[in-house]
């Protein structure tokens, strides 16, 4: 009888077919059915129990020995026999409360272990996604970069318009003024030719015309070319579609201020080709 307890001794029925009726009232069938309750098998065994109840298994096996040890004490030498059944059960519980013991404790660990991991996570979420907002920032910033540079050439290039626009006016004006001067067989006198030099020279160095042509020949064209080449890149970026928006919108405007621009300087350069030809003429 005391062998099988490891096998099936953890039930009511069980301690109640074998025990003397005099450890009656002792509660320890109560704490067999609670055990019972809580999924532990005939043989005590709570490995196959939740863990999430383990701490009242635990509990219930401190109680069920309690209850083990009062009807130990009732038994008077005639039940000897359940005297020695309920220092048997004593043994059997204490093995099995130690299980249940390092069960919970493992399940702690585990539980500590599951805890260190979320907490890592959310430190490694947390570092990711800080490390994405420093991302998404320095390129927001470049895109800023981008659309101040494309404005910047936008400029530029009015300001290269202008200048040009208002030393095609001044040439056609010094132009019509030579022509004045020709005599009858398109010769000017060489003083005079002089003066329509020094004329030419002073309204190209007054309005910048060198320059803003080594600036529509090489300069623009290739920081354009820079520009347009570094924007794609930032096309599918949903969260800097405004950024986005915005820098396509100045690389057009600097697009179409680049193409007015050359279309100017060149009718400059036309009048400035024939009033070339006029003066070499008219020596």
């Amino acid at each position: 009888m005391i062998k099988d307890i490891p096998k099936k001794g953890f039930t009511a029925k069980f301690w109640q077919d074998h025990r003397s009726a005099f450890c009656s009232g002792s509660g320890v069938a109560k704490m067999m059915n609670k055990l019972k309750a809580y999924n532990i098998p005939p043989s005590g065994d709570p490995s196959y129990a939740s863990m999430m109840e383990m701490k009242a298994i635990v509990e219930t096996y401190g109680k069920l020995y309690e209850a083990m040890g009062k009807a130990e004490s009732k038994c008077t030498k005639l039940q000897s026999h359940t005297k020695q059944l309920c220092a048997a059960y004593m043994k059997e519980i204490r093995k099995l409360e130690q299980i249940a013991l390092s069960l919970l404790k493992n399940a702690d660990k585990m539980d500590a272990k599951k805890e260190q991991a979320k907490k890592e996570e959310a430190k490694q979420f947390e570092k990711f996604n800080n490390e994405r907002d420093k991302t998404q920032a320095l390129v927001l910033k470049e895109l800023e970069k981008l659309d101040t540079q494309a404005r910047k050439m936008t400029k530029a290039c009015e300001n290269i318009q202008k200048d040009v626009s208002l030393a095609t006016v001044d040439l056609k004006k010094l132009t019509a003024a030579l022509d004045g001067q020709l005599d009858g067989s398109g010769k000017v006198a060489p003083e005079l030719l002089s003066r329509f030099e020094k004329g030419l020279v002073s309204l190209q160095k007054k309005y910048n015309v060198p320059i803003h042509a080594q600036n529509l020949k090489n300069s623009l064209p290739k920081i354009f070319k820079e520009l347009t080449g570094a924007f794609p890149q930032y096309s599918k970026l949903g969260y800097a579609k405004e950024e986005r928006m915005s820098t396509a919108s100045a690389l057009k405007a600097a697009q179409e201020q680049l193409r007015k621009a050359d279309r100017t300087f060149k009718t400059y350069a036309e009048f400035h080709q024939a009033m070339a030809a006029m003066m070499n003429g008219a020596k």
